[in-house]
């Protein structure tokens, strides 16, 4: 049940498949810079499956690491995982990671790119999530609570 990079030229629109069971498959999107937090969600999922985690998040880091044979893992891992971010990724968002050196490189670039977590950021965003308003004649709840709960998402108030 191992998940393999998934490329096919008529659906390059997704970078992974992974079998959850032998019926289904599960598609990750590639990145397209929209829906950051989907996507980082998804591709901590594909990086924890294949143990690759740790040294994408900065869990674990080279200096932790005390012999040569460690190393030497920790820098195929962090390859690999570089490797995976950027191939679920599109070309147009891939100058943001172009010179990362490692894979949590990549990943604090664009956290730190997408994740706007400034304070002043924080507030104008809670602001506009205790305003919004329904629209006059808009009759569509649903519409207004995915907005809603998108904004809840980026301020960190809710799931």
């Amino acid at each position: 049940m191992s998940p393999s990079p998934v490329f096919p030229a008529q659906d390059p629109d997704y970078a992974f498949a992974m079998d959850a069971t032998p019926t289904t498959t599960v598609r990750i999107n590639k990145f397209n810079g929209t829906n950051f937090h989907t996507w980082k969600f998804k591709m901590q999922m594909v990086l924890e499956e294949r143990e690759l985690w740790e040294v994408t998040s900065g869990e674990v880091k080279l200096e932790h690491c005390t012999t040569t044979a460690d190393q030497a893992t920790f820098k195929r891992k962090s390859r690999k995982a570089l490797a995976i971010i950027c191939l679920a990724m599109e070309d147009s968002q891939l100058p943001l990671v172009r010179s990362a050196k490692d894979a949590h490189d990549a990943w604090s670039r664009l956290e730190g790119h997408f994740e706007k977590k400034s304070l002043a950021n924080k507030l104008f965003l809670r602001r506009r999530f205790f305003t919004t308003m329904m629209d006059e004649g808009d009759d569509v709840l649903e519409k207004r609570l995915g907005r809603l709960m998108a904004k809840c998402k980026v301020i960190d108030l809710g799931p």
